[in-house]
Parts: C-alpha cells; sequence; structure tokens
C-alpha cells in the first residue's frame, strides 16, 4: 500500500464515528478535548490507551558514549548503564491492530524509560516518522474532527480533504514513506520536538533525538507485510531478543542559530551535526498485559540537563497522555 493510500484508508475507517459534539466541549482542557476525539475516531476502550493502543513492553539499559556529558548534565549520559522500560507500539486508538491494519497508517512509537539511581525518570517519546502532521495541538484537534466529520457518504472535498489541502506539513506527513519494518527493532525513530540540553557549564543546545537500529533499518515489502502474523513486529523482536540483546544508537540532531524549535512540522536538514549520546539495548520482553497500562511516558517528564523547548505540542501532549492515564487506570 501506498503512503498516501495508507492515510486515506486509516482515515475512512476512523470516520466511520462521528466527530465528538455537545454543549461544553470548548470548556474542557485541549487534552481532555483531544482525547475525546480519539475515543470518538477509534471507539472509547476501557483500560486502553486513546492512541497507540497496541504495544508491546521490553526491559533494557542505556550506556552512555564517551563525552555526551559534554552535551548535557543529564545523569544517564554519564557514569554506568542505566536500567529502562521500553515500550514499542502501533499508532491508532484500537487495541491488538495488526501491524498493518488501517487505524495504524502506518506509524509506529517508541517509548523510553530511563529509571535514574537517584529514584528519578527520565522519558522519550518518538515516532516512526521524522516531522508531524501540525504544529499546534488545536491545529492536532481540527485534524481529528475533520477526519470525523469525513464519512463514506459525505460529499468531496470532504473535511479531511480539506484539512490535509490547506495544510501543507499535514499533506507532506501522509506522503512520507511508511514501509513496515521486520521488527520494532530494525525501525527508526526519531524524537519530533525540539529539546533543550544543557551541560554542567551552563552551555545549551536544542537538539532532537534520533533512535537508529544498530544492525542497520530493515523491511520487508508490502506483500510480505500482508502474509505475516498480525503481530509481527513484536513477535520478531522478542525472538531476536531471545538470542541476543537488540541494540539502537541514540543519537541528537542539533540545530543550528535559526532552526525553528517550536514548529514539529519543521524538520532540520540533514546536513546539521548529529552527537553520539549512546547506546540502547533491549534485553528482555516483559509482560505487556500486566504492565502496559500502569506505565505512563511523558515528552515533558525530563530530568536536570534536559528540558522543554518553546514548541507548543509537547505540553498538549503531556495533557493529553494524562488524561488517557487517568482513564484507563480507574
Amino acid at each position: 500500500m501506498r503512503p498516501m493510500q495508507g492515510f486515506s484508508a486509516s482515515i475512512a475507517v476512523a470516520a466511520t464515528v462521528m466527530a465528538v459534539s455537545g454543549a461544553g466541549a470548548e470548556d474542557k482542557p485541549l487534552g481532555t478535548r483531544l482525547v475525546d476525539q480519539m475515543n470518538a475516531l477509534y471507539g472509547a476502550h476501557p483500560a486502553a490507551r486513546a492512541n497507540h493502543a497496541t504495544g508491546a513492553v521490553f526491559e533494557g539499559t542505556f550506556t552512555p558514549a564517551q563525552g555526551a556529558d559534554a552535551l548535557s548534565a543529564a545523569a544517564f549520559l554519564k557514569g554506568p548503564p542505566t536500567s529502562l522500560t521500553i515500550r514499542f507500539s502501533n499508532a491508532g486508538g484500537v487495541p491488538n491492530a495488526p501491524d498493518t491494519d488501517p487505524s495504524v497508517g502506518g506509524i509506529r512509537g517508541m517509548a523510553v524509560k530511563f529509571r535514574l539511581p537517584d529514584g528519578g525518570e527520565n522519558d522519550i517519546v518518538a515516532l516512526s516518522v521524522n516531522g508531524f502532521p501540525v504544529s499546534t495541538g488545536e491545529e492536532f484537534l481540527a485534524f481529528l474532527q475533520a477526519a470525523g466529520a469525513s464519512g463514506p457518504d459525505v460529499p468531496k472535498p470532504t473535511p479531511i480533504e480539506q484539512f490535509v489541502a490547506s495544510h501543507p506539513a499535514a499533506a507532506a506527513f501522509a506522503g512520507s514513506p511508511k514501509p513496515v519494518a521486520v521488527s520494532y527493532g530494525t525501525q527508526p525513530f526519531f524524537g519530533v520536538n525540539a529539546l533543550k540540553f544543557t551541560n554542567a557549564q551552563g552551555v545549551s543546545k536544542f537538539g532532537r533525538y534520533r533512535i537508529v537500529p544498530k544492525a542497520g533499518a530493515a523491511y520487508v515489502s508490502d506483500d510480505e507485510a500482508a502474509k505475516r502474523s498480525a503481530t509481527a513486529l513484536a513477535d520478531n523482536l522478542r525472538a531476536s531478543v531471545e538470542k541476543e540483546p537488540v541494540k539502537f544508537r541514540l543519537m541528537m540532531q542539533v540545530a543550528e542559530s535559526g532552526d525553528p524549535t517550536a514548529d514539529a512540522t519543521k524538520i532540520w536538514p540533514e546536513t546539521r551535526p548529529t552527537v553520539e549520546l549512546g547506546e540502547i539495548a533491549i534485553t528482555k520482553a516483559l509482560d505487556t498485559k500486566k504492565l502496559e497500562n500502569g506505565l505512563l511516558f511523558m515528552p515533558t517528564n525530563l530530568t536536570k540537563g534536559i528540558d522543554v523547548s518553546d514548541d507548543p505540542i509537547l505540553n498538549t501532549r503531556t495533557e493529553a497522555y494524562g488524561d488517557s492515564y487517568g482513564r484507563r487506570t480507574k
């Protein structure tokens, strides 16, 4: 399936339910309205995430690269390895969605929680696509509402077609290649939001994470993907981890003066330097059903030496993730 076809199929599935409406909706926090709209698109599933509902949880370690602490004073960038909890996921709000289900739209997630020696945490929340379709939470809500209003019987151009046509970044995101990886362990991931990294000397730089399979990215054809098991991405990673740790390089793309830090739709040029931060090793598959609902990964859950940028999506994501967590754990 070509990228735009996958996007269209995802919207078609989502659009079978009408958009959220009702008195008082505008008075709710933006994060709550986003979760409401996700539930309208995919159905409200108790004890499941509103988005990235299908996942697999693993244990691992992070070993910092020599000199990584020159970039940031973050505790995990120096000293001995740090314990990790990692959750890989398929996008969309349908629990147990197959890897190639239209509701997934070809998008994967990787969330990493660093368990720091002092009992603190640091989270990374990354996507398999470099960039984001919109630059603000309000635009993302409008995008979801347009999808919900674009049922199969709606005259063309549908609201979602009009939205994409008027938002070049959304069109670029929809049209970007989204091949299916051999496993989650062969899929690169991107931190789409800029963060501020400050070292012990007080020198700060802005950057975006990149998580790159150490053995290289590897994909399957659309035909092969269609023939595989519904959970091949997770199954193949579990099989690999049983033999040996599956490793990723954690890197940071460093912004130069003038690079936008407040807009996740603006992808920085590939000519920007990247800094090696260290190695993520996936060492053990955990009991996903037992653990995943109690896990909360927040893009603003950061340790000393790493701070949020002026990207408004960061706080919106945290608000929505917190709302979704509260619903699935009550």
